[in-house]
């Protein structure tokens, strides 16, 4: 009897680098997260390798101010004023959460730019 094995796909294939997000680091081992086209995020951070997480918006704790994922990847991001809010994401194989059920990250956000690097993350 032989098993099979489902190939897992791979959500950064195929993807442009759309997007840039600094953020406030206070130690951690990233600076800078990617934003694929399909919303993907990448960085250094081993919880950002291989497209596992994805962008869901950007907004403060309580929702207010709230930036979609369509918004930061369609706009220009350097136009969106996010200074002090932070990164709404969830996994990436996941239905998407509404945004208050979804993860945060703890590290507030810089600014949003144009990425200049294109695939920097992806090896």
């Amino acid at each position: 009897m032989t098993k099979t094995h489902q190939k897992e796909t791979d959500f950064r294939q195929d993807q442009k680098v759309v997007a840039t997000i600094e953020i406030d680091d206070r130690g951690q081992d990233f600076i800078e997260l990617d934003v694929l086209a399909n919303g993907v995020l990448l960085g250094d951070s081993v919880m950002f390798k291989n497209g596992r997480l994805s962008l869901l918006g950007v907004g403060a704790l309580d929702g207010m101010g709230y930036h979609t994922d369509t918004e930061i990847i369609q706009n220009r991001p350097s136009a969106l004023r996010v200074a002090g809010q932070y990164v709404y994401f969830y996994n990436t194989g996941d239905k998407k959460p509404l945004p208050w059920n979804a993860s945060t990250l703890k590290y507030p956000v810089r600014k949003i730019k144009v990425a200049k690097q294109a695939n920097r993350f992806v090896k």
